[in-house]
């Protein structure tokens, strides 16, 4: 169905009505009862903190509320998860967390599960309602009542592949919800975009030979988990559904954008997705105290809105975005209030944070964005940029 009726005067929206469906926002608190020894970089606080400031922006009205849909959480049941991960692993982290709880008690001390993952008491159920949250927004855009949404959720997911826990992650949520989009809505052709510093490397291998999901991640590289080159494109039927961009530390602004303008959009025009998904990771800022790659947080709200706009061009707007990494925690709290507002249609900002120091050299973007093109038989294009978001400097004081 087309979205470009033509509305009768007496059917126009007034200004103070939202002029689309609302962004639908799921979050809970049982993402903070996944708990982590004390030194751990994924702590709860990364979304309690965020949740937080979207919460004061929704109550002084700078997020209007009008614009914003609360929805309340629910676990990815056994058949969901298990159209990524096989029951016997699903069985496995239930169980580890059961003879956590059964050894000593509910306030066990957290233990170790697998690499860089632990488990506590509360770590089944936020795992299976952080793989339940996406769900919960694609059933609300299916049925008309949001345009897309946020899943502000931990544990992350993308490090998780069929049956291993990794990085952080237990159960692979964007993948989940791309199965999820496929077989409850009939949204077939899935486009996963991960801005994550970190390459997603379970979404990779789970949808390697998958026609009908099509990956694109940037990442720093050579950096964990040592995946993501670019010559991995998939095989067999998936032979080119999935599209690496693997990026030097402290590529900047200057290098992001243009992949998402030349690479990304040339992409999204010739597979013409039913949905997209957001593997939103904001430890690519340069307040992050895990990686070096320099953006702030107005960079985040740009490519963000050009995800935006992807959804919006081929898919009435289908977008879900799904909290994955980031540890400095203003920059996660500031980056999530603002990909709210980008969600919602706003190009508003909540930066304290300021630009990235000045880099002390530049990489040449033209020869990547050539060295992608040339890989994956595209032919980019440059669409307008955005006009850069210009902070005004303090004066400085008279002598």
């Amino acid at each position: 169905m087309s979205e470009e009726t033509t509305q009768n005067p007496s059917e126009q929206i007034s200004d103070d009505t939202p002029a689309r469906l609302p962004t639908a926002l799921v979050y809970d608190d049982a993402f903070l009862a996944h708990r982590v020894p004390n030194d751990f970089p994924e702590v709860p606080e990364r979304v309690g903190l965020a949740i937080a400031m979207i919460e004061a922006l929704l109550a002084e009205g700078t997020l209007p509320a009008e614009h914003v849909l609360r929805l309340p959480v629910r676990a990815a049941n056994m058949e969901e998860l298990a159209a990524v991960h096989p029951e016997a692993y699903v069985e496995r982290v239930r169980q580890a967390v059961a003879d956590l709880v059964e050894a000593g008690g509910e306030h066990a001390k957290p233990r170790r599960f697998a690499t860089e993952v632990y488990i506590s008491p509360g770590s089944y159920d936020a795992a299976t309602k952080a793989a339940g949250a996406p769900l919960v927004i694609l059933d609300a855009i299916g049925e008309g009542h949001a345009r897309n949404g946020y899943a502000l959720v931990r544990p992350p997911g993308h490090h998780a592949s069929a049956d291993r826990a990794m990085g952080f992650c237990i159960f692979n949520n964007v993948a989940v919800a791309a199965r999820y989009a496929q077989r409850k809505w009939g949204w077939q052709r899935v486009l996963i975009v991960d801005y994550d510093v970190h390459h997603g490397n379970g979404t990779q291998d789970i949808f390697y030979e998958d026609g009908d999901v099509l990956y694109f991640s940037t990442h720093q590289y050579p950096f964990y988990p040592g995946t993501g080159d670019s010559t991995d494109r998939g095989t067999g039927a998936g032979l080119g559904s999935t599209v690496n961009a693997p990026l030097p530390a402290e590529s900047g602004w200057s290098v992001y954008d243009p992949i998402f303008r030349q690479v990304l959009w040339p992409l999204a025009d010739r597979f013409k997705p039913d949905a997209v998904l957001l593997s939103a990771g904001f430890d690519a800022h340069w307040q992050d105290p895990l990686a070096q790659m320099q953006l702030s947080t107005a960079d985040y709200s740009d490519l963000s809105r050009e995800v935006v706009e992807i959804a919006d061009t081929y898919c009435a707007g289908r977008l879900v975005a799904v909290q994955e990494g980031g540890y400095n925690l203003d920059a996660v709290a500031q980056c999530a209030s603002t990909l709210m507002f980008a969600l919602t249609g706003s190009d508003k900002i909540v930066d304290n944070l300021g630009l990235a120091p000045p880099l002390n050299y530049r990489w040449n973007e033209e020869a990547i964005v050539r060295a992608l093109l040339d890989l994956h038989d595209l032919t980019g294009y440059r669409r307008k940029p955005r006009k850069p978001q210009v902070r005004e400097q303090p004066a400085k004081p008279q002598e």
